[in-house]
């Protein structure tokens, strides 16, 4: 009886697992995306997801794709995409498909689209090839409210930014980014790029600053206002200068990033 009870509670896995998958790649050499070294094996796909990684020599799918000699890796991201016109002129985005590129952030630089809301229908309705996120441009917003001059936002327009933070972070971003060498970021200040990267902390979003200036940023995290800061479009040979030191004050923590220039070292003028 004890028999009988067994082969029927296996019987539903034993049938799942003869089920043929949709595709199935086998033989290839896996790079899974987790620091661990690669490996031989296969991976089995149904229903638009990967369910089955390893060796799997009773599978079947409907297409059996032989990866010998070839890498199996999940899709590449590009942190660092201008892609709010040409997605449009070319949806399949072949040029990142084909480099194994299948997730893009754009609104790079400060700049970005001004509407995320509609900019994500758009996307959806296209059925692009790739995924895509966006960040909010820092130039984008100041520019809907001030224009292009060369002034310091009053603080009547510094909540009118941050309200347009604060809706661009629910319909979608994943964060802010400045170009603080383009215009009309170059006229803010420091309290101004501080107010309005806040804001995005307060739904979990990223302040990337991405041009290539030299600079010594340091932010402080408090409680009440942490933030997340990343460094994009740097030269190879300041990136690879770049120190980071983390120390602690009444204020909370500071974070100090310096780059090299040659032998000169550069201070920049942000401090957070």
């Amino acid at each position: 009886m004890k028999k009988y009870i067994i082969l029927l509670f296996l019987f539903p896995f034993l049938v799942k697992a003869q089920q043929p998958y949709d595709v199935l790649i086998r033989n290839g050499k896996i790079i899974d995306g987790t620091g661990n070294s690669w490996y031989y094996g296969d991976v089995a796909v149904k229903d638009g997801k990967i369910i089955a990684i390893g060796k799997l020599p009773m599978a079947t799918a409907n297409k059996t794709i032989d990866a010998k000699g070839l890498i199996v890796a999940p899709g590449f991201i590009d942190v660092h995409g201008h892609i709010e016109g040409g997605l449009f002129e070319r949806p399949t985005a072949d040029n990142y498909i084909y480099d194994g590129v299948t997730t893009v952030i754009t609104g790079n630089c400060g700049g970005s689209s001004e509407d995320l809301k509609y900019f994500f229908f758009k996307v959806d309705s296209i059925k692009t090839s790739i995924n895509v996120a966006a960040l909010i441009g820092h130039n984008t917003v100041q520019r809907i409210v001030m224009g292009n001059d060369n002034r310091l936002a009053t603080p009547e327009e510094q909540l009118k930014m941050e309200a347009l933070i604060a809706k661009a972070m629910k319909d979608g971003a994943v964060g802010m980014s400045t170009g603080l060498i383009y215009l009309p970021g170059m006229f803010s200040n420091t309290a101004e790029v501080i107010g309005l990267a806040k804001e995005t902390a307060k739904y979990k979003g990223i302040y990337l600053h991405g041009d290539n200036v030299v600079l010594s940023y340091t932010g402080r995290l408090t409680t009440s206002g942490a933030y997340r800061l990343d460094l994009s479009h740097q030269p190879e040979e300041r990136r690879v200068s770049l120190s980071v030191n983390v120390q602690e004050t009444a204020g909370g923590l500071v974070f100090v990033h310096t780059f090299l220039d040659g032998q000169q070292q550069v201070r920049g003028a942000l401090h957070f």
